[in-house]
């Protein structure tokens, strides 16, 4: 680790002038970067491709939360004041969510467009990704060597597995499917709670949170699952309203530059406006929080894969054609 931290400080002093950039590229790899960019690609470009995103990148993260806390391993800078913290982050360290969640989203944009300067620009976004939380000292090389690691046999298996198991779930009737992915959106929040008992009675060293804190002025708190259950919740919503939604609604796509404009403004407000709606009762201490935090993502991933293109249809947003389309949704 020693040696670990000696790179991150040589990294950190031989580019002192690319902490901004090194922050842009690491907000490609932030939960608001996904939740402003993934329904952009649903609404606009591929609805298919939108719902493996969320569907992939859903699972993805509540895994990475999930080892996080079973390793429950610190970052850089909790340990060593010679790391600078260009960010503060609350979790544990091992392995990186960023490089993880980035090959899984990446990766999969590349597999789904299949052109060579698309394999090429996702492939090096993940490196700068990893490369980037290295600089901002919130992760050692071999958080984000685990991390690519991992998301590379999560890749694999959602591609490898999606096809199967979309095949055997439209066979199911609507209410057993929108029950096995409440099952599945609980299952992601188990698995953490699983590890957060094997925990035991493992107290975080004070040390860390104290340098953390004056590092930062953020405090840390590692043991919360918040992200956990607000990505559960938006892989369940999400889910649901890919199976109820009509395949009219499911097909459409296109339209003129001021429809598709107007699909995402409209779409992304009603967003956002979900979020701070239910911010305050998200912030209940205990259960009632976490039941909140739940509520809020599913309503939000509805609304993206089901309210706002039965809106859009009913508006007219969508192209002329959708009337015309009839394929079946693809969850």
């Amino acid at each position: 680790m020693d040696h670990q931290i000696a790179f991150i400080q040589a990294f950190q002093a031989e580019l002192p002038g690319l902490g901004g950039f090194f922050s842009a590229i690491a907000f490609l790899g932030m939960p608001e970067f996904y939740l402003i960019f993934i329904p952009l690609v649903l609404w606009c470009y591929d609805r298919a491709l939108g719902l493996r995103l969320i569907a992939f990148l859903s699972i993805s993260s509540a895994t990475g939360d999930a080892l996080k806390i079973l390793f429950h391993a610190p970052r850089p800078y909790w340990i060593s004041s010679g790391v600078t913290a260009h960010a503060s982050m609350g979790s544990f360290g091992f392995p990186s969510s960023h490089a993880q969640n980035a090959v899984v989203f990446f990766g999969t944009i590349a597999a789904t467009v299949r052109k060579w300067w698309v394999w090429i620009t996702c492939i090096l976004l993940m490196i700068l990704i990893g490369l980037a939380r290295v600089y901002q000292g919130v992760h050692f090389p071999t958080d984000i060597l685990a991390g690519w690691g991992i998301g590379i046999v999560l890749l694999v298996c959602f591609l490898y597995l999606e096809k199967p198991a979309r095949i055997w779930t439209n066979r199911q009737s609507t209410s057993l499917r929108i029950l096995l992915a409440f099952c599945l959106s609980l299952a992601l929040i188990g698995i953490t709670g699983l590890f957060l008992f094997v925990t035991g009675s493992w107290q975080m060293p004070s040390s860390w949170a104290t340098l953390a804190l004056a590092q930062t002025g953020v405090p840390v708190d590692p043991f919360m699952p918040k992200d956990t259950v607000t990505t559960a919740g938006l892989l369940f919503g999400a889910l649901a309203g890919a199976i109820v939604c009509p395949g009219r609604i499911a097909s459409a796509s296109g339209g003129s530059y001021g429809r598709i404009a107007a699909r995402y403004l409209i779409g992304i407000v009603i967003v956002l406006l979900i979020w701070a709606a239910l911010s305050g009762p998200a912030a209940l201490p205990g259960i009632p929080g976490y039941l909140m935090i739940y509520c809020r993502s599913t309503l939000a991933g509805i609304w993206i894969v089901l309210g706002a293109p039965a809106l859009f249809a009913r508006a007219g947003l969508f192209g002329p054609a959708q009337d015309d389309m009839t394929e079946k949704a693809p969850f």
